[in-house]
């Protein structure tokens, strides 16, 4: 939701001398710079494993693959997220357990998920919704008492932090996205994979590269196990490490959007996306909760105003879920995504951008 050029120009210099290095050591897969770059990432997030992966999507099929799910095996999650979530959990052939969400925080019910564990239940998957943090203490604390692994999508919220902790070192496995136009971003497709777990973390490595636990040098190398080929390049690997040099400053450009929105915004006729106590947003969308949604995104798509629809329909309607014999009834989630607009929140927006955003739909809404 904004202008990738722009975005790049700013380090343009840096990013292109990086590059060049990159295509003179000849080495674009894995090497150094990835290396770097996992290294860098964990400590950012003070987590003691990372694996970078081709890309978000791949960093929860991953993820969800090195539980070794079965096909009786649920994965509580909700719906209104991007459709890779609840496709992760197919593709490794568990069933998808679709719960609801809390009205305020757009994010997963704990109360639904407590309703929901049964004995086929293995893991919990919330989903921090535009970069805004579950109720995460809650979330694991529900996993512990019924020994539930947590997997944490996070493909929007690289930077977000739950009382005192980064996102990425609170769950057993989090994943993240650096596609462009995401909170931290490459310049082609990638995703990030944290855990403090050493067997979770060697078994990822195995699953991004072909099942093999070395790389080619001596012949023969064996597939241990059935892999993907799933590596972060290395050029994207040394974009990213410039990159999350400024993620901090990334986060507090989109906060400072945010409280500015809050209050142009100002009207009982909108709904804000609410953050907990004592939690960081990374606000990779600013997202409000309207009436008469999709009259007010026509008018203000009319007016070539950067805005967007996400996540329709929620993904227990979508099309290729429409076998399954019993969908669930979401009804807050459905409620939300039928009045949700996004608004861009990137940190190159000015002051007069996001005024004339909000100018519009006061006049569409008031």
């Amino acid at each position: 939701m904004y202008d990738l050029a722009k975005h790049f120009s700013y380090n343009r210099k840096e990013i292109l001398g990086k590059i060049k290095s990159v295509l003179h050591k000849g080495i674009l897969e894995l090497g150094s710079e990835v290396e770097q770059f996992e290294e860098n990432f964990s400590k950012y997030c003070k987590v003691k494993y990372c694996v970078s992966v081709s890309s978000g999507s791949m960093a929860l099929l991953l993820s969800l693959k090195s539980l070794d799910l079965t096909p009786k095996d649920e994965v509580i999650t909700v719906a209104n997220s991007d459709i890779p979530t609840s496709h992760a959990i197919t593709l490794c052939g568990a069933k998808i357990r679709w719960v609801d969400v809390d009205e305020s925080s757009f994010n997963i019910n704990v109360k639904e998920i407590i309703k929901n564990i049964n004995h086929n239940t293995k893991a919990i998957l919330p989903v921090h919704l535009f970069g805004n943090p579950s109720k995460m203490d809650q979330v694991c604390k529900i996993a512990k008492k019924h020994k539930l692994i947590v997997v944490e999508d996070a493909c929007l919220a690289a930077g977000s932090m739950y009382k005192n902790k980064k996102i990425g070192s609170i769950g057993d496995i989090t994943v993240f996205s650096t596609n462009p136009g995401k909170v931290l971003d490459g310049i082609g497709h990638g995703g990030i994979i944290t855990t403090n777990s050493k067997k979770i973390f060697l078994k990822l490595k195995q699953l991004r590269d072909y099942g093999r636990s070395k790389r080619p040098g001596k012949w023969p190398v064996k597939s241990e196990i059935i892999g993907f080929n799933s590596k972060l390049s290395a050029i994207d690997a040394a974009v990213l490490n410039i990159r999350l040099k400024y993620l901090d400053w990334y986060i507090k450009k989109r906060n400072n959007n945010a409280e500015l929105y809050k209050y142009l915004l100002n009207s009982e006729n909108i709904q804000f996306q609410e953050t907990y106590k004592d939690s960081i947003s990374a606000w990779r969308n600013f997202s409000i909760r309207i009436k008469n949604r999709n009259y007010i995104y026509n008018e203000l798509y009319k007016k070539k105003l950067n805005i967007k629809l996400n996540y329709l329909p929620p993904n227990h309607k979508d099309q290729c879920y429409s076998h399954i014999k019993r969908i669930p009834k979401l009804p807050v989630t459905e409620k939300i995504c039928s009045e949700i607009i996004n608004l861009p929140s990137h940190p190159y927006m000015s002051e007069n951008e996001i005024k004339n955003i909000s100018k519009a739909i006061l006049k569409l809404v008031d």
